[in-house]
């Protein structure tokens, strides 16, 4: 889970919003809250007000009361106001509608005529449904889904979050069992909810027994790790280095210490780089540097920057070098050149050299002439600086007004 994306973050706010409203049901005691004698138009007040958070109290307290007896009148109001009204606006109304009846609440939603609408109330359809009742919401997505191509990302990764928050059994079979795209979509969405239902220790509570498990194959147990790994480094650097360490050497661990250097270095660059230190020569670790320091770089350059310099630059540096020098090559081309001669590796450091000669050569062909002339690059690679830049790339760079 390096970047969340965007339908598992909806997934996941999703669940604490209905979480939310189901504790506050629960810690209500009977009788607290009166219900209105017209609950449609008092919504259809609630639904009115501006400042979005005064609007999200007031109706999720007035959907509290919804029951199949008013529902119809409180159903039309939504569906009239459809077009103007938002997820926050949405969710609460649909959370309260599961409780009795969620069936009725997954169909109707999903006949709903506008998109991304339709796309927030069938997902808080079955995220409710399946923190009521997974195995029943299971049942319901697989006969929704193949009529409904186009929400069904969306009906998956909702079933998983509430499963997740259901805290019954079985998650980890339906996911092994899912076709490839399906398993990875669902692995993340299980992972991201666990992580925010318990934190680490219950994210890897849950994938422990999945990895020691010999029924689950290779690639299903690499998903899992790398995922977990990102989010418990994320979330406890120390806990996600232990984790890494601890499974260092399985088949489905081979990036571990990728996975941590990635989250790590944009966290806190120099612990991530001194650990790296310590780690064992080899192509793993000169990743594992490469993604540290690009994490490290795209959160706090000015720091980065200041630890490269600062450095006495030795064969642990080049994969961080290359990626700096990389950096500077469209603003900087000539910098980004003598920065590559300073790589130890001569392949990388002339793959370096060309990369950087090219950007240098379409700004200051004479300049880069004279470096090129009695630069370590041989004549295959000095004939590819020179050569023009590609139509469409020259039109993209001549686009861009900076």
């Amino acid at each position: 889970m390096h970047h969340m994306n965007r339908g598992v973050v909806l997934a996941l706010w999703a669940a604490t919003l209905v979480a939310a409203f189901g504790a506050g049901r629960a810690a209500a005691p009977p009788g607290a809250i009166s219900a209105p004698e017209d609950l449609g138009a008092s919504i259809r007040l609630a639904l009115g007000e501006g400042d979005v958070l005064e609007r999200t109290v007031r109706t999720a307290d007035l959907v509290q009361h919804l029951d199949a007896e008013n529902l119809p009148e409180v159903r039309a109001v939504y569906d009239r106001m459809l077009t103007v009204i938002d997820q926050v606006d949405i969710r609460p109304f649909v959370a309260a509608w599961v409780r009795f009846d969620p069936a009725g609440a997954l169909d109707h939603t999903l006949a709903w005529p506008f998109a991304t609408k339709r796309e927030y109330g069938v997902e808080a359809a079955m995220l409710g449904w399946a923190q009521r009742d997974p195995l029943a919401a299971r049942l319901a997505y697989e006969q929704a889904a193949p009529d409904h191509p186009s929400v069904r990302r969306t009906l998956l990764i909702a079933l998983v979050a509430g499963w997740v928050h259901s805290g019954q059994e079985g998650l980890d079979r339906y996911i092994a069992d899912l076709p490839p795209s399906s398993q990875e979509t669902a692995a993340g969405t299980a992972i991201g909810a666990l992580i925010r239902r318990g934190g680490p220790e219950a994210t890897l509570g849950w994938v422990e027994p999945i990895l020691q498990n010999e029924a689950y194959g290779t690639k299903f147990k690499r998903s899992v790790f790398r995922r977990a790994t990102r989010s418990v480094t994320r979330w406890q650097p120390e806990r996600g280095v232990a984790w890494a360490t601890a499974h260092a050497g399985e088949a489905y661990a081979k990036d571990g210490i990728r996975l941590v250097a990635e989250q790590w270095g944009a966290q806190d660059g120099p612990a991530a780089m001194q650990w790296l230190r310590d780690q064992p020569h080899g192509e793993l670790r000169e990743q594992a540097v490469r993604e540290g320091f690009v994490g490290w770089l795209n959160s706090d350059a000015r720091s980065a920057r200041e630890w490269l310099n600062a450095q006495t630059l030795t064969a642990f540096h080049d994969p961080a070098i290359e990626v700096y020098a990389s950096r500077l090559g469209d603003r900087a081309p000539e910098r980004s050149v003598r920065w590559c001669e300073r790589i130890s590796d001569p392949q990388h450091r002339n793959g370096c050299l060309r990369a950087a000669a090219i950007q240098w050569y379409r700004v200051d062909a004479v300049a880069a002439e004279a470096w090129l002339q009695q630069s370590p690059l041989d004549e295959e690679a000095r004939s590819a600086v020179r050569r023009p830049p590609e139509r469409g790339k020259r039109v993209r760079r001549g686009a861009d007004p900076r």
